[in-house]
């Protein structure tokens, strides 16, 4: 698990209270079997690598691996990681995550491009047997599927229907 995590240089990114090196235990550690560790991992991840919602370089450099977890059945941390990604997500569209920016919101950029990227993973996500994984990936789809029908259905296939004579199907179309 995490091939490639300790090709990157993390000294070299920081996040909201230095240097990002300890990226790469802090993810080990949302794999831990050791559930206050990971409580504390997702804690710390949450309170420096994605501080107030902030996305940092190292945040989208993290991504890829927060994925890789989320994708493991076996990983007991899944929804919370699965939230997790949702939440860098909906951050870094919501700061008009361009290359043109003049502020550096090259973390933005690169964590927003990763999602659109892994948008058939939150329809799986959403399809997942485990209703707190699909509880978590919902608000992705609206964010990062860009076929209507998809995103409607979950993954599932295509959306239902609408209701004859539209409207909500209890209201008779009013």
């Amino acid at each position: 698990m995490f091939d490639g995590l300790h090709d990157i240089d993390w000294s070299q990114m920081h996040h909201a209270y230095g240097t990002a090196e300890e990226v790469p235990g802090l993810l080990h550690a949302l794999a831990s079997s050791d559930e206050e560790e990971r409580r504390n991992a997702l804690d710390r991840f949450y309170g420096a690598v994605h501080h107030q919602g902030d996305v940092y370089q190292c945040t989208a450099a993290s991504v890829p691996f927060l994925f890789e977890l989320a994708g493991d059945a076996a990983a007991p941390v899944r929804a919370a990681v699965v939230e997790l990604l949702v939440g860098i997500g909906s951050a870094a569209l919501a700061y008009g995550a361009t290359e043109e920016n003049s502020w550096d919101f090259s973390g933005h950029y690169k964590a927003a491009a990763l999602m659109r990227e892994q948008a058939e993973a939150f329809i799986g996500f959403a399809a997942d047997s485990d209703r707190l994984v699909r509880q978590a990936a919902i608000p992705a789809l609206g964010l990062l599927v860009d076929d209507a029908e998809r995103a409607a259905a979950g993954g599932g296939g295509a959306a239902p229907p609408p209701p004859p004579g539209g409207g909500h199907p209890r209201s008779g179309g009013c």
